[in-house]
């Protein structure tokens, strides 16, 4: 059955609304590296090729990610997270600076690496460079529940937003013992929370919207979905009432999204673009971004599930850690050959 969607004039103005709005991001932050390399020869030491370095692009990446996203968008964003006393910290902390991020609420745990995820990409002179490998460090202790510098910056934060977003990345911050108590208190400040969780999603309830994956619906349900409707209904279901959640966005990769609102059908939103995808790295973090700042501006969840899906296609056709800006949105609105006018249920 078929049923309109928001229009492209709607869709226009919605992305109009984006800037300014002040988002509260609780964050695992991480350092993303991409070493670029052309292939030189086999080494005489190993089986293995020998590349010359060309260099090194540094982004922000995990939840940092998702706060560099809402920055591009035009959002004002602060964020809490926690760096070690270390490079890449200094590093981290410097790019979202530069992106106009307010990081009064990141600090340094000296017995806490900075989270580092290196990919290593290469090819010949004039190949598309590929990723051979990828090599994670970083780490420590999970934040202490009562830690004082987490509940100052939450405080601080909350006062400025008008909602707050949650990216957890399961690298200590956010576990069982810290994820009720910063609820409690962004809700207790009246903020609306958005959640994209790694693998806690069901930790969390009381949400204005949720994005997991489509993987991530499947572990809740406890059965395989794959291309099975009534599964995914189910799943989709069962997890948005789980979560006490508003809208429920199950990305489903070049399936698209699949929207679940509270007192809505679900509707299912063919993917954005073509199916050549160039990197899907954190390409999850902009489609939940996209849905914080579209909802906190006042758009219903499917005119934001509808934004989220164009910056996903968007963002998944460039190299590196990406992120989208409203021009790329407009664009991307302003030239569909097949607007938004009718999404199709899952």
């Amino acid at each position: 059955m078929m049923r309109n969607g928001p229009g492209r004039e709607r869709l226009l103005a919605a992305v109009d609304r984006l800037a300014g709005v002040a988002v509260l991001v609780v964050a695992d932050l991480v350092l993303d590296e991409f070493e670029y390399g052309e292939i030189g020869r086999v080494s005489r030491e190993a089986p293995v090729l020998i590349l010359n370095h060309r260099r090194t692009d540094s982004l922000p990446g995990g939840g940092a990610n998702a706060v560099s996203n809402i920055a591009s968008l035009g959002g004002q964003v602060t964020v809490v997270g926690r760096v070690g006393c270390d490079e890449a910290g200094d590093r981290l902390v410097a790019l979202l600076t530069e992106r106009g991020v307010d990081v009064a609420g990141v600090w340094r745990d000296p017995d806490y690496g900075t989270p580092i995820k290196r990919r290593v990409l290469a090819g010949s002179a004039h190949s598309v460079k590929q990723q051979i490998v990828r090599v994670d460090r970083g780490g420590g202790a999970p934040v202490a529940a009562d830690s004082p510098l987490l509940i100052e910056a939450l405080r601080r934060g909350a006062g400025r937003a008008a909602g707050a977003l949650i990216s957890d990345y399961s690298l200590g911050l956010l576990h069982p013992g810290t994820i009720g108590p910063i609820c409690d208190q962004l809700r207790s400040a009246g903020r609306p929370l958005f959640v994209d969780s790694r693998s806690q999603l069901r930790l969390f309830h009381g949400l204005a919207a949720a994005t997991p994956n489509l993987q991530e619906a499947e572990s809740f349900l406890g059965e395989p979905v794959a291309d099975d409707h009534e599964r995914l209904l189910r799943a989709g279901d069962a997890l948005r009432d789980a979560l006490q959640a508003r809208v429920l966005v199950v990305t489903r990769g070049s399936e698209g999204m699949s929207v679940f609102a509270h007192g809505e059908p679900p509707v299912h939103l063919p993917v954005y673009g073509t199916d050549q995808v160039a990197d899907v790295t954190g390409a999850g973090d902009t489609v939940i971004s996209v849905m914080t700042l579209a909802m906190l501006a006042g758009s219903r969840p499917i005119e934001a599930a509808h934004l989220a899906n164009y910056a996903g296609g968007l963002v998944v056709m460039k190299r590196g850690t990406a992120t989208v800006d409203r021009d790329e949105l407009r664009r991307a609105i302003a030239s569909d050959a097949q607007p938004p006018a009718g999404p199709r249920q899952p």
